[in-house]
């Protein structure tokens, strides 16, 4: 099977297992937001962002490692997962122990049980098998399918359960416990890998790891600054309001484009050693992502209100102007994370964290000082500066690898003119009198419905000579048929 087939294939599968996640997740957040008001979201969101902040903190890189490296066998895999336990326990631990300090900076006596408890999730996950991770390395993403929907489906009726009952934040808290609990048991019925309690690749292991580590850190503090300066600068309940209105701006991201965006990972770490099949396939990877990224980014842009009124409700509607922003936001985080990946493949990782070091050292310095004004200013700071370092990012990538930024512009060329058309026509459907339900879904599906059909015969009447095209239509019937048969 051809890279391209099993890179089609498994993001095909992994978008599968993203709508069931994401799905769940979206359900599950529209209703806690009918249910809770924006100072109970303000107190959820200091809790996440503890709990992401000690992820990271224990993100050893194990699975980036296992991915990457040219040979494997089982003192690797058994390394990671005895390297995964240890650092997580320890986490854990250290957690319990802090969480009435972070309480009380937090200025929330509330987290102290919170984070104690969550804590727990850490050294549950990583008992899974470390087969897993050599399933991402082979690109077979199917036997994860149906272990995610018992986990998903599971953790969604548990914190739907408990937010009826008694809307808190425990009950995200005791479903992100169950989901823990059913991935690590589950893992090894979806693979035969038998770990073993082994140190022995600890040195090769570390050396690759300690800088995801370190840029883990890094990139926590970027992607969470404007969070914590919130909490600091408005309080709790707008925190509330502007977290929930930027994680709204990240569900199509953490749905399905970035999950899709996985396996290429493993593709292009396939040919990090020649150069042209990897500026082919970088090329490749940015304008896929760039033509999907531009439509969702600007009916986000274009419609921001409506979103907001349609997912969360009228008790929202007051932070509905900061979804413009951060549509800015969505796409470069997207963009972002395709190439640091591509980085990461290459196996320049600590290049990669003196670039997240300097240019979070920057996003800190300048919200600091522009985000003061109110949570618009921060909004729109954040966005543009995610701007500004995806471009830095793309050009450093650019000359590591030298791909064309032309060639990538002329594959986007469809999109991006057939997004801008049809944005044009949509946001002209009069939606004055109509439901808000009613105006999204027919703005929605115009827009989608004429983005689909403008890119396809652009793209057709552009690109079908080029080799980008006939390599994707050749993939695409190559999959339709072993489909079929």
């Amino acid at each position: 099977m051809s890279a391209s087939l099993k890179v089609l294939k498994s993001a095909g599968l992994l978008l599968s297992i993203q709508l069931v996640q994401r799905g769940l997740g979206i359900i599950s957040t529209l209703i806690l937001a009918r249910l809770l008001a924006p100072e109970h979201f303000g107190i959820i969101a200091l809790v996440t962002i503890a709990l992401q902040f000690f992820e990271l903190l224990v993100e050893t890189g194990n699975q980036q490692y296992i991915v990457q490296k040219q040979t494997l066998d089982d003192e690797d895999l058994n390394t990671a997962w005895s390297m995964d336990i240890l650092i997580k326990s320890g986490i854990a631990v250290l957690v319990i122990g802090s969480a009435p300090a972070l309480a009380a900076w937090f200025e929330e006596p509330a987290l102290t049980w919170a984070l104690a408890v969550a804590s727990l999730a850490l050294p549950i996950r990583a008992l899974k098998t470390p087969g897993m991770m050599r399933l991402a390395r082979e690109i077979n993403y199917r036997p994860l399918f149906r272990l995610t929907l018992w986990q998903k489906g599971l953790s969604f009726i548990t914190v739907i359960t408990i937010a009826f009952i008694e809307p808190s934040h425990w009950a995200i808290i005791t479903g992100n416990l169950v989901s823990a609990a059913i991935l690590a048991a589950g893992s090894y019925r979806v693979d035969q890998h038998r770990p073993r309690w082994t140190l022995s690749r600890f040195r090769q292991q570390w050396g690759f790891s300690q800088w995801l580590l370190m840029r883990g850190l890094i990139g926590f503090t970027r992607s969470q600054i404007d969070n914590l300066l919130v909490s600091r600068f408005f309080g709790t309940t707008q925190l509330g309001g502007y977290n929930l209105v930027r994680e709204v701006s990240l569900l199509p991201a953490l749905s399905a484009i970035i999950p899709m965006s996985e396996p290429l990972l493993a593709a292009i770490a396939e040919v990090k050693s020649r150069p042209e099949a990897l500026a082919y396939r970088v090329q490749l990877s940015l304008a896929l992502m760039i033509s999907v990224l531009t439509p969702l980014a600007l009916y986000i842009f274009l419609f921001p209100e409506l979103i907001v009124l349609t997912l969360l409700g009228e008790q929202w509607t007051e932070y509905g102007p900061l979804l413009r922003p951060f549509s800015l936001f969505f796409f470069t985080f997207c963009l972002f994370a395709l190439l640091s990946d591509a980085v990461i493949a290459m196996g320049r990782v600590r290049a990669l964290f003196f670039f997240d070091l300097v240019s979070t050292s920057m996003i800190i310095a300048i919200l600091f000082y522009f985000g003061r004004a109110g949570l618009e200013n921060m909004a729109w700071a954040r966005g543009v500066l995610a701007v500004f370092t995806t471009v830095a990012l793309l050009a450093i990538l650019r000359s590591w690898v030298g791909f064309s930024i032309l060639r990538v512009a002329w594959l986007c060329f469809p999109a991006i003119t057939s997004s801008a058309a049809a944005g044009w026509l949509a946001f002209r459907i009069d939606t004055a009198d109509m439901h808000a339900v009613v105006a999204f879904l027919i703005t929605g599906s115009f827009f989608i419905v004429s983005t689909a059909a403008l890119s396809w015969l652009t793209g057709y009447g552009l690109l079908r000579r080029s080799e980008e095209w006939q390599q994707l239509h050749h993939t695409m019937r190559t999959m339709i048929r072993a489909r079929s048969s």
